[in-house]
Order: structure tokens, then sequence, then C-alpha cells
């Protein structure tokens, strides 16, 4: 079973140890420990953490824009610390319903790059449509350039899938 919490600043040496893991650095983009500190209890921001059934964290998720007014908010960052183990499909489920449970939003997006076909086959298990392309949008740590996929759920999306 997965549950999540919101995290705060003793969580982030958690937070940068699972967004480091290798392989990871073409995947889920890493920030500094000073950016870590300055958001993790900013208001526009939400830090939750994905526990296992012994309290251990296993995933993180970083939501941005929570005072949007217009109520779309962004998946920044999902990451689980062993991926193939079955914990990021029902960890992303928990991190959805947080969003539509504990804010107004209407709107939850996201932006993957184009080619990780385990994140896009995650998200579209869970209720995330693709919306379109961000073309060479990202820059790779070897310095090429690749797209962006932008996919969403919608309030009226998610509340469907709970009935």
């Amino acid at each position: 079973m997965v549950t999540i919490r919101r995290a705060g600043p003793p969580d982030i040496t958690a937070f940068m140890e699972i967004e480091r893991q290798p392989g990871f650095e073409h995947l889920v983009g890493r920030s500094s420990a000073e950016f870590h500190a300055r958001v993790i209890d900013d208001t526009d921001y939400a830090y939750l953490a994905g526990l296992t059934d012994d309290g251990a964290i296993a995933g993180i998720a970083i939501l941005r824009d929570l005072e949007n007014p217009q109520g779309n908010i962004l998946l920044k960052r999902l990451a689980v610390l062993t991926p193939g183990s079955g914990f990021g499909k029902p960890f992303l489920r928990e991190v959805i319903g947080w969003v539509f449970t504990n804010t107004p939003a209407h709107r939850l997006w996201l932006d993957h790059i184009i080619t990780n076909d385990r994140a896009r086959h995650v998200y579209e298990q869970s209720g995330f449509v693709r919306e379109g392309v961000f073309r060479q949008a990202y820059e790779l740590p070897d310095g090429s350039r690749t797209d962006l996929a932008v996919m969403s759920i919608l309030r009226p999306e998610w509340l469907a899938r709970q009935r």
C-alpha cells in the first residue's frame, strides 16, 4: 500500500537521493539543495513523499502553481526510488487524488521526454491525455535537445474514474 504525506525540509536529502538515481539525469530533472530549501515551504509548491508500509520514502512528487488562478497545477517532478517495483503507478494515483482533493485545481498537467515510453504508459493508465509537444524544449546533459510531450488530466475526468 502506498501512502503520501506533505514533505518538509528534513526530507530534502531523500528527494535529492531519488532524483539522482543512475539514469534519471535524462528523464527526471534535478534541483539543487538550495532550490529545494527555498521552495519546499512555498505556498505555490507542494512536495509530496510516497511512503512504503514501513514509512520509508520510496517516491517523490513536486507540484508547482498551486496558486494558479486558472486552476492549472504542474506535476513538475515524479520519481520513485526503484523503477519497476510496482510503486510508481499507485503513487501517481495518490498524487492525483491529493491534488483534486486538497486543491481547487481543474487541470493537473505534466511534460515528459517524448521517448520515455514507460512514463507515458503509466500516465495514460492513470487518466492523463496527451495534449501536444514542446519541440526541442529540454536540454539533455550531453547538450542535445529533445521534445517534451504535454499531458493532463482534468478534474471531471478524475471524478469519472472514481465511480
